[in-house]
């Protein structure tokens, strides 16, 4: 166990001193992915959009933050009622696709979930996330990927998972 920690410690280390320094370094023209989703009720239906804020450690797995947007429609209301950056949270695993051909690509898979929304129990359907380096984003969301991966692939601790993958989103910023 303490090689696979110090493997991951490595790994961490290397790969967040090969990412760009400030803002002024990074590679603009790319924001984090946006997940798209649906969710059903028991009368409707609800369509958004989950923006990512941040990643964290809850229990002994990670969770991933943001806001949620979008409308939900349903026979129990009169009309389609908006959703507006709305917090909320999905319990998240991360790993390496079973398919990859490439070290930087990463999957991040959501959970599923039955949360209120307006009111209304909704159910979400679990959903995966790929993410892989996009154009205007330079060679270091690559290196960072790759580090990820390899991080993912040695089990790395839950705390070292959550720092690599919240070094991704601001990547993308």
């Amino acid at each position: 166990m303490s090689r696979r920690l110090f493997l991951a410690a490595v790994t961490s280390v290397a790969v967040l001193a090969a990412a760009p320094a400030g803002a002024g370094a990074q590679s603009g023209g790319a924001a984090f992915p946006t997940v798209f989703l649906s969710a059903k009720t028991a009368q409707g239906e609800f369509q958004g959009a989950f923006r990512i804020r941040r990643f964290r450690v809850r229990g002994p797995g990670l969770a991933v933050f943001g806001r949620l947007s979008g409308r939900l429609r349903d026979r129990r209301y009169p009309s389609a009622q908006r959703v507006r950056n709305r917090p909320f949270s999905f319990d998240v695993t991360a790993g390496r696709p079973t398919r990859a051909t490439s070290c930087a690509r990463v999957a991040i898979t959501f959970a599923g979930r039955t949360a209120p929304v307006v009111g209304l129990a909704a159910s979400f359907a679990p959903r995966t996330l790929l993410l892989r380096p996009r154009r205007g984003t330079g060679p270091s969301t690559g290196e960072l990927l790759c580090g990820t991966s390899t991080a993912l692939a040695a089990n790395a601790p839950p705390a070292v998972t959550v720092h690599l993958l919240n070094a991704l989103r601001l990547q993308y910023a």
